[in-house]
């Protein structure tokens, strides 16, 4: 009866010590879920080689709530920068061409981000959420949009924001002019500055903005160009805006 009985202790104290290296094996395989879990997905990268929030090569980090292609570092308030302009009697650049149309030297592409619009022959596309970048075989001009959801204060209250940040993120952040207008009927406001420029380009830069609601979306659109050739910069815009549509 002792042998019997120490026999199946013995069975008892296998069987525990078998269930116990289980669950030890269990835990651990959970806590590597958990641990695979935890370090996220791998970041996706954008055409140029980079993550996909990483920025070109020279250009500044990302500020507060807008930063199109020559926007600059964290954000931070100076509410008197701004110029604001009348509620009314800017005039809307030119819609021309008609949306979706591409003059000579443009060609039409449909973003995957959902809208189309004219680029100039030659511009490459570079993803880098949440912003999409069209850029000269140079870099030198380069064409911003963005796409997000409706802002506080709509787009004269962001546009508002980004420009009262100005001073603190662009270098010789001069010629500031942010003003309400309308884009294609939509509520619209456009923001105008000239700043001393990137590390790796030619000088001082001067961009044209404007952003409007439409759809339940905000619209932001813009045109980085070299201040020595605003007026191609200012061309370039008028064909952008005016060939922007979103698609269906």
């Amino acid at each position: 009866m002792r042998v019997r009985t120490a026999v199946l202790a013995c069975v008892a104290l296998v069987t525990l010590a078998g269930l116990g290296a289980g669950v030890a094996a269990w835990l651990v395989l959970g806590r590597d879920g958990e641990r695979d879990d935890a370090r996220g997905p791998v970041p996706a990268f954008s055409a140029t080689g980079r993550p996909s929030d990483a920025r070109p090569s020279g250009t500044p980090a990302r500020p507060g709530p807008h930063r199109p292609a020559d926007k600059a570092p964290a954000s931070g308030p100076a509410a008197d920068t701004a110029t604001a302009a009348p509620p009314s009697g800017s005039p809307t650049p030119p819609a021309s061409p008609a949306a979706g149309k591409a003059p000579a030297g443009y060609h039409v592409v449909e973003d995957p981000a959902g809208f189309t619009l004219a680029v100039p022959d030659g511009y490459t596309r570079s993803s880098e959420p949440p912003r999409v970048f069209y850029y000269s075989p140079d870099r030198e001009f380069r064409i911003g949009v963005l796409v997000s959801g409706p802002k506080d204060g709509g787009p004269y209250g962001f546009m508002r924001d980004s420009a009262a940040q100005g001073p603190d993120h662009y270098p010789g952040y001069r010629d500031g002019r942010v003003s309400r207008t309308t884009h294609n009927g939509n509520q619209a406001a456009s923001w105008q500055f000239t700043w001393n420029g990137f590390e790796d380009t030619s000088g001082p830069r001067r961009t044209e903005d404007v952003c409007w609601n439409e759809g339940g979306r905000t619209y932001d659109v813009w045109v980085s160009a070299p201040a020595a050739q605003a007026a191609e910069g200012r061309r370039q815009f008028d064909t952008v805006l005016g060939s922007f549509a979103r698609s269906e």
